[in-house]
């Protein structure tokens, strides 16, 4: 019987692209986990939950996330093309992504 374990999808390198700009947006914004969580009426724990990737969003709280950092989900689901577009195919989720720097989340 093996023991390999299946790697779950929330733990492939790609991920962290899109954590990685949430955060960048929300610095971009110069809003703290707190000050954001606060517009999203959530809590700050939740905020740094998505930016560590424990916790995942779907599309709707990812355009509420960009909105309250003043980004359009457009501009944002750009950025993560082209991040995910420059990766080496197939990245093995070990890899660390570059994170980007708050400038780079265009609004």
């Amino acid at each position: 019987m093996s023991t390999t374990r299946k790697t779950k999808s929330v733990e492939k390198g790609e991920y962290a692209v899109a954590w990685a700009l949430l955060k960048a947006a929300r610095q971009a914004a110069k809003l703290t986990q707190r000050q954001l969580a606060a517009k999203l009426g959530r809590s700050q724990t939740f905020v740094g939950d998505v930016e560590l990737g424990r916790r995942r969003l779907d599309i709707l709280q990812i355009y509420e996330w960009t909105r309250a950092c003043g980004v359009t989900l457009s501009a944002y689901a750009q950025q993560v093309e082209a991040m995910l577009d420059a990766l080496p195919k197939n990245m093995p989720a070990s890899v660390r992504v570059p994170k980007p720097r708050a400038s780079r989340v265009e609004k």
